[in-house]
């Protein structure tokens, strides 16, 4: 083989281990992200009582949030 060769898939090889460790690197940002809403849901909950309309407004909030994040991650991708 000649040596441009080896090299060609020497590239491809750290482009695809590049591209592999960024998506590993999401997913675990996203399963920390849904660690900390669901403690700060559960903490809200307990927090607010019965007040449903607080509840509703804080879930709407956190969820947006996520869907924020989601989008900035694949922006970056």
């Amino acid at each position: 083989m000649p040596s441009s060769f080896k090299a060609f898939l020497f590239k491809k090889l750290l482009i695809n281990l590049l591209i592999f460790s960024i998506k590993i690197i999401g997913l675990i940002l996203n399963t920390l992200y849904s660690i900390v809403i669901s403690i700060l849901l559960k903490s809200a909950i307990l927090i607010l009582g019965k007040n449903l309309a607080i509840k509703i407004l804080i879930f709407i909030i956190l969820l947006s949030i996520k869907e924020f994040l989601i989008n900035f991650l694949r922006s970056n991708k």
